[in-house]
């Protein structure tokens, strides 16, 4: 049988676009291989768990969570969801049983001690040196971390008057205060007020693109800032090393794939609070929602006293809270000095090298697999392709041994 010249061309053709078609495929699944992380994660669709962001300024609009027994553990100006989770200020587990939307109740149950993570390497630093400047940590590399308000309208009534001030409450003096302490820790900041109102249950959407546009720096946390609603000032005003302030409450979303990472980031700056600054951190609540953290898996929203406590004792707590992140992030003492922990954004940097490197190695072994499959045109010609010439790199160690090594002679493959 005899083959035209048209049929030849044809069937070059259609090697041809199977190559190319071959190509492009391989091209894609590289370009989704090397997607960053963090570009991945500003992309994502947002959540939609509103109904269990719902915040409440301040007045009666408020949850309280008692103990089966009946006791009062703690109270919240936020939605309570069954199996929410709350880490109290002495490192206890609970969890939340029931829930009953109409008396804005909720009843707990004790499941035991939270395991917190060691500190030991902050108290080894403290050992080692009590007179270096926090100045010092300024050299210490690049550190950056982002700063927002979701509520931008959250004031301090016996500062600014008002529990809600839709032109900029003294939320944001708050913000702006907590930047400062962390630059003073040498910390690059990028804060961002830009308001979300109105104040309801639709505030994350909003705010999302706020978090988004930080995230685009690749800052090493994520801080939304807020204060609580509950009437009762008394659950946030304490003394800490002598200073007048209020207490930090942490929360993190658990409705996000980053709500593991963010839950053992918080007991980081717990654990190290409690060291350095005992009684500063309230408790932990992990609720049901999103609050924007599956941007970041260093993502957290502080919560600085109440409606009714005042602006500047929360402001004093900015420094104090600056000053134990910077520590879990980046693995310093309170004096700048550097401890045996990397810090949480270190580790991260450190292995992103490694990664980095399979991501070389893969990247090589797939280029390698498309050019022995183009330069064969068939599986089974791509494999003897590949052992050719592992053979020849390696000098016939490993791999299969080409015709030509095969055939020369015994004096030619012997030492000189």
């Amino acid at each position: 049988m005899t083959y035209s010249k048209e049929t030849a061309e044809v069937s070059m053709d259609l090697r041809t676009s199977r190559k190319a078609r071959i190509i492009t495929l391989l091209i894609v699944i590289i370009a989704l291989l090397f997607t960053p992380e963090r570009g991945i994660a500003a992309a994502t669709p947002e959540p939609e768990d509103d109904n269990y962001e719902s915040w409440f300024e301040g007045g009666d609009q408020y949850y309280t969570v008692k103990l089966e027994s009946g006791e009062t553990l703690f109270t919240v100006g936020t939605g309570v969801n069954v199996d929410d989770e709350y880490i109290s200020g002495d490192n206890q587990h609970y969890v939340i049983a029931s829930v009953d939307p109409q008396s804005m109740t909720a009843v707990a149950q004790h499941t035991g001690a939270e395991e917190m993570p060691s500190i030991d390497w902050l108290k080894a630093a403290f050992a080692q040196t009590t007179s270096i400047s926090t100045a010092s940590s300024a050299s210490s590399g690049n550190r950056h971390v982002a700063i927002y308000a979701t509520h931008t309208d959250e004031s301090y009534v016996p500062s600014d008057g008002t529990e809600s001030e839709d032109n900029g409450g003294g939320i944001l003096d708050v913000a702006q205060t907590l930047k400062e302490a962390f630059e003073e820790q040498g910390v690059t900041v990028d804060i961002n007020t830009t308001s979300h109102l109105p104040h309801d249950n639709g505030a994350y959407r909003r705010s999302r693109q706020t978090a988004a546009a930080l995230m685009k720096s690749m800052p090493d946390a994520l801080i939304d800032v807020h204060r609580d609603g509950i009437p009762n000032p008394d659950e946030y005003i304490t003394t800490v090393n002598g200073e007048n302030t209020v207490k930090v409450r942490l929360l993190v979303g658990r409705s996000n794939q980053n709500s593991a990472a963010n839950k053992d980031f918080a007991k980081q700056i717990k654990a190290v609070a409690d060291e350095q600054y005992p009684g500063l951190v309230k408790d932990i609540f992990i609720g049901k929602g999103s609050y924007n953290q599956d941007l970041s898996p260093r993502s957290i929203l502080l919560e600085f006293g109440t409606h009714t406590t005042s602006k500047e004792r929360a402001q004093k707590a900015t420094s104090m809270i600056a000053t134990a992140m910077t520590s879990v992030l980046y693995g310093q003492a309170a004096n700048g000095q550097s401890g045996a922990n990397t810090g949480a954004a270190e580790q991260q940097k450190n292995g992103g090298v490694g990664t980095g490197i399979l991501w070389i190695v893969l990247f090589v072994v797939v280029a390698a697999l498309a050019y022995a499959f183009l330069a064969t045109g068939s599986g089974k010609g791509m494999i003897e392709k590949l052992k050719r010439n592992t053979s020849e790199i390696t000098g016939g160690l490993i791999g299969k041994k080409s015709d030509e090594y095969n055939n020369r002679d015994d004096d030619s493959r012997s030492p000189q």
